[in-house]
């Protein structure tokens, strides 16, 4: 797997936002900052404070990316993957600020194809969604996540599958 940590920076330019390799130490604070009322629900829903479960994800991860205005580059999300205990399964994960609407139009055209390339070696990539986020609900089901229930309240569980992203 990747090593986040690699010295060769990756940046890929789109015309309203910039993804690029993660900087935890830079990154997360700023995210903290501004990040979306609706992802600090979900986090304290899954019994963690926000900032614990962002810096937990950039920690964790074996791949992280963060999103970042083309104009001004202020933050706009990061996302990444993290392994899980089940064999070939990862856990992915996105955290955003209000900006997410700036790029809605790149994040949608593109979302497919960053989310292919967080596969990996996994089969299978999970996590859980409040089912109250109703955004994040319908762009993963967008992207053809299933779904099941879970032992959390107010949440499902969803799996994205690595051969439907090979097949588009």
């Amino acid at each position: 797997m990747e090593d986040q940590n690699d010295t060769e920076v990756e940046e890929f330019v789109y015309s309203d936002c910039r993804i690029q390799r993660a900087d935890g130490e830079l990154d997360a604070p700023a995210l903290y900052d501004d990040m979306r009322v609706m992802d600090m629900v979900e986090c304290i829903g899954l019994g963690h404070h926000p900032r614990q479960a962002l810096f937990q994800s950039y920690d964790m991860s074996e791949q992280v990316w963060t999103i970042s205005t083309a104009e001004d580059c202020r933050i706009v999300g990061s996302f990444g993957v993290v392994p899980s205990p089940a064999p070939n399964v990862g856990i992915i994960w996105m955290l955003g600020t209000h900006r997410m609407h700036n790029i809605k139009k790149t994040f949608v055209k593109h979302s497919r194809e960053w989310v292919g390339r967080l596969f990996g070696d996994y089969t299978t990539l999970t996590n859980l969604v409040m089912t109250d986020n109703e955004l994040s609900v319908r762009w993963l089901t967008w992207l053809g996540a299933t779904w099941r229930d879970c032992s959390v309240d107010g949440f499902q569980q969803f799996s994205l599958y690595k051969q439907q992203f090979e097949s588009k």
